[in-house]
């Protein structure tokens, strides 16, 4: 069994082969969508041909089957997937908002086990991990 991406709210699997198909709106009030790599730590991206955005810009993302609004409230920055690998085990996938910027944390219950990208250092709050 392969990997699959599960929205935390409905937990329907929303990808489709090697990408992650997801609902998202930018700071413009424009929709489309975004399909984001299965393989963490690949921030290889496609996005709908009439959705404009750009490196820098707030997406918020939102799960294509029940609308649930996947960011957190208390930063609106990160946003959180579930992860199951093949052999059934569940992981917590939080991963930015913001387009452009490499940042995916993969936990375990509330015990980071991997961490990927460039701008990590961004999110040196011990406890951010904790709102999710």
């Amino acid at each position: 069994m392969k990997t699959k991406y599960l929205c935390p709210e409905c937990r329907n699997s929303i990808n489709v082969g090697e990408d992650i198909v997801l609902a998202a709106k930018n700071e413009y009030d424009q929709k489309g969508i975004v399909m984001l790599h299965t393989t963490l730590g690949n921030y290889t991206s496609k996005v709908s041909s009439e959705f404009t955005i750009a490196e820098g810009d707030k997406i918020s993302f939102i799960c294509p089957l029940c609308h649930h609004h996947l960011g957190n409230k208390k930063n609106d920055r990160l946003a959180r997937l579930v992860m199951v690998e093949g052999d059934g085990k569940e992981f917590y996938i939080i991963f930015s908002q913001i387009y452009g910027e490499k940042c995916t944390f993969k936990l375990e219950e509330k015990e980071v086990k991997a961490t990927y990208g460039e701008h990590l250092s961004r999110y040196t709050d011990p406890e951010w991990f904790m709102w999710f």
